[in-house]
C-alpha cells in the first residue's frame, strides 16, 4: 500500500526545488508542456530520490576503477554519483539541468532484474503532478530559500523534509 510513496514524494520535491533553482527551465516547461515526460527523466538523473542502492553482494571477483571487489563482498552503489557520470555526456553537461535533454539516462529505478516494478507509476505521477503545478500555479515559489531547506538525514532516501511554497492569490492577481 505504501510502496513507492516516499520515493515519489521525494521525486516531486526534488524536481520542484530544481525548477525553483533553475527558473529558465521552469519557464521552458510552462511554454512547452510536451517536454514534461522527458523532463521527469532528467529530474531523476539530476537529483534522484534514492541516493544509494540497498546492500548487494558481489557475484564474482571483479576489478572496478582500480579497486578489487571479491566475490561475496558487500557492494553499495551511489545512484546520485552514477547518474552524474554518464560518459555519453560532456563533463560540463553532467551537472546541468536540461529539461529538453533527449533521453536522459539514469539508474534512479535500478536496472535489469532489480528495476523497480513501480517505475511507470512513479513517472506518470510525476508527469501529472509537476505538469499540473506548473500549469495551475505559474507564480509558485518557495517561501524559504532552497539552500536553507532541511533534508532527510543520511540514508537511502534523498529529499527535503518539507518544501513550503506560496502563490499569489487570485485576489492579488486582479
Amino acid at each position: 500500500m505504501i510502496a513507492g510513496h516516499d520515493t515519489t514524494v521525494n521525486l516531486l520535491g526534488n524536481a520542484m526545488i530544481a525548477l525553483f533553482d533553475h527558473p529558465g527551465q521552469a519557464r521552458l516547461l510552462r511554454e512547452r508542456p510536451e517536454l514534461i515526460k522527458g523532463a521527469v527523466e532528467e529530474f531523476l538523473r539530476f537529483d534522484t530520490s534514492v541516493e544509494y542502492t540497498p546492500m548487494r553482494f558481489a557475484a564474482r571477483d571483479i576489478e572496478l576503477g582500480g579497486a578489487r571487489i571479491a566475490r561475496g563482498d558487500i557492494v553499495v552503489v551511489s545512484l546520485t554519483s552514477a547518474n552524474r557520470s554518464d560518459p555519453g555526456l560532456a563533463a560540463a553537461e553532467r551537472d546541468t539541468l536540461d529539461v529538453s535533454r533527449p533521453a536522459a539516462r539514469h539508474l534512479a529505478f535500478g536496472h535489469g532484474i532489480h528495476r523497480c516494478l513501480g517505475a511507470p507509476l512513479a513517472q506518470l505521477e510525476a508527469e501529472i503532478g509537476i505538469g499540473t503545478l506548473l500549469r495551475r500555479f505559474p507564480d509558485l515559489r518557495p517561501t524559504t530559500p532552497t539552500a536553507e531547506l532541511s533534508w532527510i538525514p543520511v540514508g537511502m532516501m534523498r529529499g527535503p523534509l518539507s518544501l513550503p511554497v506560496s502563490i499569489t492569490s487570485a485576489k492579488d492577481r486582479a
